[in-house]
């Protein structure tokens, strides 16, 4: 075989490689999208008002939280090498604290639902 016919067959296979390649990404992408309305069959459905109702009630838990309470926090002190003090460490304790003000702050948007209530849907 001469060069040319070689660089010509290099050139076939590479661009049969690219064309292959975007075939991969769209058929991959197709799944991501096929997975992702899979998983979302199985989710309860909000309506945008609902939505809106929610991020509202967790906003107010949020700024109802005393971020200020300094017993909220664990801070470990140390002196420096030029006898200053420094914070060592500083942790948040109270995430569950958080946690348990947005969920009594959401509980009166939903009604608890019965295993018959699941059935029917």
């Amino acid at each position: 075989m001469k060069k040319e016919e070689l660089q010509v067959k290099i050139d076939t296979l590479m661009s049969m490689i690219d064309d292959a390649n975007v075939e991969t990404t769209k058929y991959s992408e197709q799944l991501a999208d096929l997975k992702k309305q899979h998983a979302d069959l199985s989710k309860p459905k909000i309506t945008p008002q609902q939505y809106d109702k929610l991020q509202l009630l967790i906003e107010e838990a949020v700024e109802g939280f005393d971020f200020d309470d300094l017993d909220n926090y664990s801070i470990d002190y140390g002196i420096d090498y030029d006898n200053r003090v420094t914070c060592e460490s500083f942790c948040f304790d109270n995430s569950d604290e958080v946690t348990r003000s947005i969920m009594e702050n959401i509980e009166s948007m939903f009604a608890e639902a019965t295993e018959d209530d699941s059935d029917n849907s």
